[in-house]
């Protein structure tokens, strides 16, 4: 009978500690990636891009079809600047940010900066294998942090 107790309650007390490791849980989970194939340096040439902008393509290879923003733009379908493949994903994307105030820049799945999943990628970096998701806002962040 003790034996059972004590199984009992080493099984109730992990139950409990995993509710509150669940109750300190955000209420939307968040998932930041750094996107797969990012690079730096000579790469980075190949995906032609403004200095100071983000700038995406609906092609790996960058070779057209190059939606670009100097700003954050809350919604890419009907923002600031609308991109007319955005409802497609993003295959290459390059940050050609120059400002010092800023770390990089946040890509978020949903209009408003929001989704459970975002994608940072600092300042001088490109990603031409992106992990091909549809992209609907983004915003330069002073972190490496997006939500």
């Amino acid at each position: 009978m003790k034996r059972t107790l004590s199984i009992l309650f080493v099984v109730f007390a992990g139950l409990l500690s995993s509710v509150a490791v669940a109750d300190a849980a955000p209420a939307h989970p968040v998932t930041i990636y750094a996107p797969v194939g990012v690079s730096s340096g000579d790469s980075v040439q190949a995906l032609s891009c403004s200095s100071g902008n983000l700038c995406v393509w609906p092609v790996a290879d960058g070779s057209r079809n190059r939606c670009s923003w100097s700003n954050a733009d809350n919604d890419w379908r009907g923002g600031s600047t609308v991109c007319s493949w955005s409802a497609s994903p993003v295959m290459a994307s390059y940050n050609h940010g120059t400002s010092s105030s800023y770390a990089g820049v946040c890509m978020y799945t949903v209009a408003n900066y929001g989704g459970n999943v975002a994608y940072f990628l600092y300042q001088g970096q490109s990603a031409s294998g992106f992990p091909g998701v549809v992209i609907r806002s983004h915003k330069w962040v002073t972190t490496d942090t997006c939500f």
